[in-house]
């Protein structure tokens, strides 16, 4: 079990052993001598027992850290619940800011800078709304970087549905 230290809102992993095995499994983003977990990655392999995680004074447990992430990223909780989720299923689950959405995600046994993601996800809270105009705008950009797009709705119980939405021409 690897040990990661956290500054700000990253985890900060030193030792090559453990920043090699991060790169291999798809956690992180390695350079520097060090790799760098979102807090989410950290919160998993936290909560799979594949790492540790301080301050640089104490270690932190998976409520300390949990809550340090609600703090910071709103509607934490249920990224969480969804990347986990998916993880455990067995997908290469990666961040989706650059395309507006959650998480990217590759197809099983995918890995790292082989291959190209096949679908944006957005998480959102069983209470959200939005317009049509919205989701035609995420459909329209999932479909021009050519990817699905999946909305991940997580209940009060943290239960989570998944709905694919695309375009259709007739």
């Amino acid at each position: 079990m690897g040990i990661g230290i956290l500054s700000g809102t990253r985890v900060i992993i030193g030792d090559s052993e453990t920043r090699s095995l991060c790169k291999e499994r798809g956690f992180g983003e390695d350079g520097a001598g060090r790799a760098e977990l979102s807090l989410i990655e950290a919160l998993f392999l936290l909560e799979s027992e594949n790492l540790e995680v301080t301050d640089g004074k104490k270690k932190l447990g998976f409520d300390d850290l949990l809550k340090i992430g609600a703090a910071s990223e709103e509607n934490f909780y249920a990224k969480y619940k969804v990347y986990s989720d998916m993880r455990g299923r067995g997908l290469l689950v990666r961040t989706g800011f650059k395309f507006g959405a959650d998480f990217r995600v590759y197809e099983r046994g995918s890995s790292v800078g082989r291959g190209h993601s096949n679908r944006l996800v957005h998480v959102v809270p069983e209470e959200y709304t939005c317009s049509f105009p919205d989701i035609s705008r995420a459909v329209r950009l999932s479909g021009n970087v050519k990817k699905e797009m999946i909305y991940a709705i997580v209940d009060e119980e943290g239960d989570i549905t998944y709905y694919l939405i695309d375009r259709v021409k007739m």
